[in-house]
């Protein structure tokens, strides 16, 4: 919140009231009584070193996708990245919305239409840089025996995957339900590689994926599921969680490629 502050005034927005409205990987601060909201780094520098890239990569792919006139939350008119405190800080429009979560056709039609929208050309992306790069973090730091065997399977299979430009993360927690219709937030993980791996949230459910709007390999989509509880176990392992259930039910359905 301190950096968030240090940030407004330095840029001349009021932030008077400022209120911590998530956190995760990252903490958002609404600056109150400013019409902007703050995405400030936290955590997540645990498994991504290198913020700043990131956060310049979700600014330009967001203020490309809403220059097209898809619905996603927009950033502010001066997004940065800006450093503060010694903080990585980007800056976007405060949007109205409520706790409702987004139905799966809805989520299905919305995917399609945002992944039109980005073959366009939202400029140069890595590959599946989430997981990616979160699974190699928690290599160095951990010797855990599931995250080895699994990451020496699917990591040289995600790389032959096919490649056209994603969300990244895409789940029903990342579309706000707002008074003007459902709007795409945090792209913080905008890559290239298969489309299954938007379809791979345990979010998302089989409506969901019926409802997409084209083709989607079932196979590539179980693989995509696995790459995604690998990166959930890479991140528990890197952060020190201690949440013995999750880890449990991620190593079991892991364990099951070798069957």
């Amino acid at each position: 919140m301190s950096a968030s502050v240090a940030c407004a005034r330095a840029l001349g927005l009021p932030a008077d009231d400022p209120e911590v409205i998530a956190e995760g990987y990252s903490v958002r601060v609404r600056l109150r009584p400013a019409a902007v909201v703050t995405r400030v780094v936290t955590i997540g520098r645990e498994l991504r070193p290198d913020p700043w890239t990131w956060l310049e990569r979700e600014v330009s792919v967001a203020n490309y996708l809403a220059a097209t006139g898809l619905p996603v939350v927009a950033p502010w008119a001066d997004a940065g990245p800006y450093m503060a405190e010694g903080l990585e800080v980007s800056l976007w429009h405060w949007a109205e919305h409520d706790s409702t979560v987004v139905s799966a056709a809805q989520f299905g039609a919305m995917l399609g239409r945002l992944h039109s929208a980005l073959d366009a050309d939202p400029g140069d992306l890595p590959p599946l840089v989430g997981p990616l790069t979160d699974i190699a973090t928690a290599l160095t730091v951990s010797s855990d025996p599931m995250l080895h065997r699994a990451a020496g399977e699917l990591v040289p299979l995600a790389l032959t995957w096919p490649r056209r430009p994603l969300h990244g993360d895409a789940h029903t927690g990342n579309v706000l339900m707002t008074p003007g219709g459902p709007l795409w937030t945090d792209f913080e993980d905008v890559c290239v590689g298969p489309l299954e791996w938007d379809l791979a949230s345990m979010t998302i459910t089989d409506d969901a994926v019926a409802a997409y709007p084209g083709p989607v390999d079932r196979l590539r989509l179980a693989d995509c599921r696995d790459l995604r509880r690998l990166q959930i176990l890479a991140s528990l392992l890197v952060g020190g969680y201690e949440e013995p259930a999750l880890h449990q039910e991620l190593v079991s359905h892991l364990g099951r490629r070798d069957c």
